[in-house]
């Protein structure tokens, strides 16, 4: 059962990626204008810088949830946490980033 949700999941971030580029096109029609929307450098190095620190708080989280379990579920949880830390990353750059 769990293979199966895991395997719909995966396939519906598959199509969500694939197909973003018309659910999210790169043009908005205002009225009779077309309105070309541009990438700002500004908003480029905010969001890198804030993507950023999100990344660098993900061990004090592991640590935090690490210290929540007993001794021989540490590492597993931490590791749970960098696992999470990767797939988001991966998912943020092939989704909203990309």
């Amino acid at each position: 059962m769990r293979k199966i949700i895991l395997s719909v999941i995966l396939i519906t971030i598959l199509v969500l990626a694939v197909f973003s580029i018309y659910l999210f096109p790169e043009s908005t029609v205002l009225g009779a204008h077309v309105v070309e929307l541009k990438l700002d450098t500004g908003d480029t190095a905010w969001m890198l810088t804030a993507t950023g620190l999100v990344l660098l708080m993900t061990p004090g989280l592991g640590f935090f949830y690490g210290g929540m379990v007993g001794k021989k579920n540490v590492i597993s949880t931490v590791l749970q946490s960098f696992i999470a830390m990767v797939i988001v990353t991966v998912l943020w750059v092939v989704v909203a980033f990309g």
